[in-house]
């Protein structure tokens, strides 16, 4: 039986499709608040789609088996993330992308130089074994949650000459690596991350997101934002 089509590029009219969509990829736990999400990329099966291709990226970037993790993901809308962003942070503002990490990771929390690796998750537990009953296979060990703001990205997308859905696939990209305990604190560590990121885009046949404003504006685009304006919580 052939394998079923991919929903994130099944429909007429679609960018042409990612590569990667045969990296192994963590379940994805999806709460779709903001239906302009959906609207914007085609339905919810293709919102969960780019949910699930971006982590997978980010997973095989860091050299962490997919097998066993859950990401959740919450596709809102920037009021809900200002009202996420003053509760946790103190800041009354919605940004692109935040995150939960469920582990203490972080090269800085951790005590590591700058520019050194996060810790490993913790290897997930295994399923029980019920007996008399089918191995439950849409459970994962969660690394945490992020949030996205549609509003934000849509208007960061824009700006930047790319479609929502390249722009949205690296913040989940950048989102999930900050799960893994990666971070742009520091600016080893900010080095470090890009370059994950970086490596991770262009070998998805998409732009690198921290190209230069000169790069952008040979390619009759705008400039890129010099960071993202993800935050790891």
């Amino acid at each position: 039986m052939p394998p079923p089509a991919d929903p994130l590029s099944a429909a007429a009219g679609q960018a042409p499709a990612l590569p990667g969509a045969d990296l192994p990829a963590p379940v994805v736990e999806l709460a779709l608040e903001a239906e302009a999400w959906a609207d914007a990329l085609g339905g919810e099966d293709r919102v969960e789609s780019l949910a699930a291709r971006g982590a997978a990226m980010a997973l095989a970037a860091a050299g962490i088996e997919a097998a066993g993790r859950a990401v959740s993901f919450l596709f809102a809308d920037d009021a809900t993330v200002a009202g996420l962003n003053e509760f946790h942070r103190g800041k009354p503002t919605p940004t692109n992308v935040l995150s939960w990490p469920a582990w203490e990771l972080g090269a800085g929390p951790s005590g590591l130089p700058d520019g050194t690796r996060p810790l490993a998750p913790p290897d997930p537990e295994p399923a029980p074994d019920l007996a008399g009953f089918p191995a439950m296979e849409d459970e994962g060990e969660s690394l945490g949650d992020l949030a996205l703001a549609y509003e934000t990205c849509a208007r960061e997308a824009e700006a930047m000459g790319l479609p929502l859905r390249d722009h949205a696939l690296h913040l989940i990209l950048h989102g999930t690596l900050h799960l893994l305990g990666y971070d742009h604190v520091r600016e080893a560590d900010a080095a470090l991350m890009e370059g994950l990121e970086t490596q991770a885009m262009l070998a998805a046949g998409l732009a690198d997101p921290y190209r230069s404003a000169d790069d952008f504006e040979e390619a009759g685009r705008p400039a890129a934002a010099e960071r993202t304006g993800s935050d790891g919580l």
